[in-house]
């Protein structure tokens, strides 16, 4: 199990955000709302899309091109724009891969952290499951097919779903599991079947307390099993795509509500 805590100690309190996109001006802003209503954050963690491009180099391997450029993640890089606590990120379908894969998981720059395609972390004294990634059934549902091209390198496989199974039961219990894509059979009324079985298995076997996702850029929330799954929208959202964890008197993580001070 990998260890991502911070240098420092920090509260057991971290901000969940869903796809950023490049926004980070929106998220600082954001991030500081939700620290002056709650206090200081131990981490931010983002659950995919965060569009985390420091330079050419990096959004020249994002598939699409839309993603490819105007990104206000430099400004994070460089210290230029405060997020008020370190960002741990995992992949999405807009996202970096061949400078992610190369990098591996850990330093991505002084305020950022890759947690890396699937595994369980320590962050800021959250047990956190992750995987990175959307499906694709010629790369997730093909045992040992490659990741040839950019486009193919934003799909996770049945081997990384099963990484993070086996992670989590080594690790012991999870407070959170954070995928890009949902689980299916909450997608809600009017939404189709949206969200993947095999997401919503792995949710089964890890049973963790919270399960955030992001990737359809609207807010739902519903239940598997004893875990609370909460899809996050698009950082133009406001508090829809935020998400306050902390650790509640009796040592669960338990969801702050209000999290800004004026989402009601």
């Amino acid at each position: 199990m990998a260890h991502a805590g911070g240098t420092g100690p920090r509260p057991a309190r971290v901000l969940v955000v869903g796809d950023v996109h490049g926004e980070f001006g929106r998220l600082a802003a954001w991030s500081a709302a939700v620290r002056r209503h709650h206090g200081p954050l131990g981490a931010v963690l983002a659950v995919g899309d965060a569009e985390a491009n420091r330079d050419e180099a990096d959004a020249a391997g994002v598939h699409n091109p839309k993603a490819r450029g105007g990104g206000e993640f430099p400004l994070v890089a460089d210290g230029r724009l405060e997020l008020g606590a370190p960002l741990y990120f995992i992949g999405g379908n807009h996202d970096p891969w061949p400078s992610l894969d190369a990098a591996g998981p850990g330093r991505w720059s002084d305020a950022a952290r890759f947690l890396g395609r699937a595994g369980v972390a320590d962050v800021a004294g959250f047990r956190v499951a992750f995987l990175s990634g959307i499906h694709a059934a010629r790369v997730t549902d093909v045992p040992g097919a490659p990741r040839k091209t950019a486009k193919d390198r934003t799909y996770y496989t049945a081997e990384e779903v099963e990484r993070v199974a086996r992670e989590a039961h080594r690790a012991g219990p999870v407070d959170m599991l954070l995928t890009h894509d949902r689980p299916s059979g909450i997608a809600g009324p009017g939404r189709g079947h949206v969200g993947r079985p095999e997401l919503r298995t792995l949710c089964e076997r890890v049973r963790p307390r919270w399960h955030f996702c992001g990737h359809m850029h609207h807010r739902r929330r519903a239940t598997v099993g004893p875990t609370e799954v909460v899809c996050l929208g698009h950082i133009r959202n406001g508090p829809a795509a935020l998400a306050l964890v902390e650790r509640g008197p009796d040592g669960r993580p338990v969801l702050v509500g209000n999290v800004t001070g004026t989402d009601g």
